[in-house]
């Protein structure tokens, strides 16, 4: 049964609940994301975005990135679509348990145990594939049985220089927190 989710971590601490409204079905490993303008986000308000123009952009960006990126450190995408009572979208994705804000720092390594050779080989796809995330952060990570994956790719884009210092941050504003190693690791699959 799905269940609307609404982020118990603080406002500081996670994501800002930028677009979508959030249903999970634990018991089904399910995710559904609802892309529309008088949505309920993770922060338990209304969106930022909530003109419809800006709301296609950013569904499209995510179909478009999650279907070139298609790997094993992506949540799979099982259905999407248009809304069909309302005006908006939606997308019905794997849900392999709780972001990784929901685990203490010093955990993730027993959860985890060669999480940050998974995360460089995300990197590595990323930059393979010419994208930039934009928000790789611990609150759009999750996994089980050890196996990393990331999800939400409203934001990414098609590496260009000027994008660099903002992948470069969520290195080392966001990941770092993990493991300071992290940056060395990973920066150099953002470096053009």
């Amino acid at each position: 049964m799905f269940e609307r989710y609404i982020s118990p971590i603080g406002i500081n601490d996670g994501s800002r609940g930028s677009l979508s409204e959030v249903w999970i079905d634990k018991e089904a490993n399910l995710i559904k994301k609802l892309y529309k303008p008088n949505g309920v986000t993770i922060r338990n308000r209304l969106p930022f975005h909530r003109n419809m123009i800006e709301i296609t952009k950013l569904y499209n960006n995510e179909l478009y990135w999650t279907t070139k990126l298609k790997s094993k450190y992506l949540v799979e995408t099982y259905e999407y679509g248009a809304l069909t009572d309302e005006e908006g979208f939606y997308i019905l994705q794997e849900w392999p348990g709780p972001d990784l804000l929901y685990y203490a720092n010093e955990d993730l390594p027993l959860i985890f145990p060669n999480l940050a050779d998974q995360l460089e080989e995300m990197f590595s796809l990323f930059k393979e594939n010419n994208m930039y995330k934009l928000n790789c952060a611990k609150c759009n990570l999750t996994g089980s049985n050890g196996n990393l994956k990331c999800f939400d790719f409203k934001y990414s884009v098609v590496r260009e220089a000027k994008y660099t210092p903002v992948e470069l941050r969520s290195i080392t504003h966001w990941l770092s927190k993990i493991d300071k190693s992290l940056i060395p690791r990973l920066s150099k699959y953002v470096l053009l």
